[in-house]
């Protein structure tokens, strides 16, 4: 898993950790997702735009669709999106995704 967080468009916070087996690969965008979320509010950031490529998991977050295998990943997610002052999700390609694609690839190659 790999993260970057941006302040105009200057890198101030990353990370890279591998990830143990999951269900499947829209788990581990949702566990990658948490992490994410988790670490920014122990660095006491408040007000964040989450981006990811997994545009199946946006859709899940942003339509309160039910999944009852992704059940727990998605009640997790909107606890701790509560915990920001100010909390978006988007989409975007992953040709847009770069910094947190080749850190998920180093991550990955260790």
């Amino acid at each position: 898993m790999g993260f970057v967080l941006l302040e105009d468009d200057i890198p101030i916070l990353f990370g890279t950790q591998g990830l143990r087996v999951t269900v499947s690969p829209l788990h581990a965008e949702a566990e990658g997702l948490l992490w994410a979320m988790q670490e920014v509010l122990r660095h006491g950031i408040r007000a964040v735009r989450f981006e990811s490529d997994c545009e199946q998991l946006i859709k899940l977050i942003r339509d309160d669709e039910d999944w009852p295998s992704m059940a727990s990943e998605l009640d997790e997610i909107k606890a701790l999106s509560a915990e920001f002052i100010e909390f978006s999700i988007a989409y975007i390609p992953r040709s847009a995704n770069i910094r947190a694609d080749s850190l998920t690839k180093g991550g990955r190659s260790r």
